[in-house]
Order: C-alpha cells, then sequence, then structure tokens
C-alpha cells in the first residue's frame, strides 16, 4: 500500500506540498494506464521483440498486512485483495494475473529481515529508511537472471516514492540488455515519478515508459485494466 501520514519533521514541507497537490487524485481513486507523471520519464512504450513465457520474469515487491482475511482494519484491507479467500497484497495480485496472462516466471522480492505488519511501525520503518537512503539485505537475488530476456518489475509507492528494498534490489542485479516493464499499486499518488527513477537507474537497460499503476480502491478492476495494458505494450495477453 501506499503510506501517506505525515510523521516527519523533515520531510513535513514536501510531503504537505505534494499532498495538496495529489488530493484531487486521492479523492478520485483513480488508476493510471501507460505513461509516468514526470516530465523526465522517456523510453519506448512497446517491446519490439514477443514475450516468450521460459524467458520473462515477474519480480515484485509487497507488503499485505495481513494474512486473514475476516474483520480486517481499514490499513489492512487497504493493503490487500481478497481472491477466493485468500489474502493477496495489491502488488502480488497485480503480479498473479501478469502471471495468469503471459505465462512467466515469478520472483518474489523480499528482505532479510522480515518486516513489520503493524500499520504505524512499518510506515515508521519505511520513512526511516527513506531519509537515511538505506540500502535493506535482500532475502534472496534473482538466480539465473541471465536465462530472461524481459522483466516485469512491480511494486508499491511508499512515501511518494519507491520503498528501499527496490533500490537495493536494483543495484544488485544486472538487468543490462533486457527489456524491463514496470507495474505498480497506489494510495492516490500513481507513479510518482518511479519510472524517471528507475530508467535512470537501469540506464544499460530498455524501460519501456508504458508502466501500468493502479490505485487500491480499484483493485476490482485490475484483471480487466492490466489486459488492456498488456495488449497495449504491443503483446497478445494469453488465454485463462
Amino acid at each position: 500500500m501506499e503510506f501517506a501520514k505525515m510523521a516527519s519533521t523533515t520531510r513535513r514541507g514536501f510531503l504537505n506540498l505534494a499532498g495538496a497537490t495529489l488530493a484531487g487524485v486521492g479523492a478520485a481513486g483513480c488508476s493510471l494506464i501507460g505513461g509516468d507523471d514526470s516530465p523526465g520519464a522517456s523510453g519506448p512504450t512497446k517491446i519490439d521483440r514477443p514475450l516468450e513465457k521460459s524467458r520473462t520474469l515477474i519480480a515484485y515487491f509487497s507488503v499485505p498486512e495481513t494474512s486473514d482475511p475476516d474483520n480486517m482494519s481499514e490499513d489492512e484491507a487497504n493493503s490487500t485483495h481478497v481472491v477466493n479467500g485468500k489474502v493477496l497484497g495489491n502488488t502480488q495480485y497485480v503480479a498473479q494475473i501478469i502471471e495468469q496472462r503471459t505465462g512467466a516466471e515469478m520472483f518474489r522480492i523480499e528482505t532479510a529481515e522480515e518486516l513489520p505488519l503493524d500499520h504505524g511501525t512499518l510506515e515508521d520503518l519505511a520513512l526511516e529508511q527513506q531519509e537515511a537512503d538505506a540500502r535493506p539485505k535482500l532475502k534472496a537475488l534473482i538466480p539465473h537472471l541471465e536465462d530472461y530476456d524481459t522483466v516485469f518489475i512491480g511494486y508499491p509507492i511508499w512515501w511518494y516514492d519507491l520503498p528501499m528494498p527496490m533500490h537495493t534490489f536494483l543495484e544488485e542485479h544486472d538487468f543490462g540488455g533486457k527489456d524491463i516493464i514496470l507495474f505498480s499499486t497506489h494510495g492516490g499518488n500513481r507513479l510518482s515519478g518511479t519510472v524517471e527513477t528507475i530508467t535512470e537507474a537501469l540506464s544499460d537497460s530498455t524501460v519501456i515508459s508504458n508502466a501500468f499503476t493502479i490505485s487500491r480502491d480499484d483493485m476490482g478492476d485490475a484483471e480487466a485494466e492490466v489486459g488492456d495494458w498488456l495488449d497495449s505494450l504491443g503483446q497478445k495477453a494469453a488465454a485463462g
């Protein structure tokens, strides 16, 4: 989910400004298919080569704040989507839809140290890491990354930016020569400049600018929207 509570003196002015700028977006609970909301993002909007499921990977970071589908708090519900009684993180759910449509392999990005699931504690930790420009250690790296031509990378927006474990992930893998396709989930701030950030970080890769993002309020529409997005990338979604 997206963290938006103002809890830091050093960032309060910036967050007030960002919150005011994006208030209309949050109130509408809208989603965006394609394009970043920062003027510096650039790159192709489609991928030239067809997706080969054996050569395509979906890597995602997602932190559902509960595994119990009953009696969720508002914060827990905001971070999750329930499918057939199973609780999934919002970004995890989008990743599974992409998997179903493309047949790609999956890799879950996890931190070596288990993250707290209490919303306030997790929110504070995320902000502390961001302000310290921390690089949390990951539980594992992608095995045999050289086997893949195309990598979908998914993440939530935390404090108007990438979660800091995503910076670790980007820096500790060599994505040179690969097509990178981005997707995210948000609570009102859409892509929040992350396409530009990742494009700069992965300068030896082709980062597709036609990124996907969806509001936590619109997760019920995710299956249809993801299918439309995959088609817009020049890829015919697989059946099933």
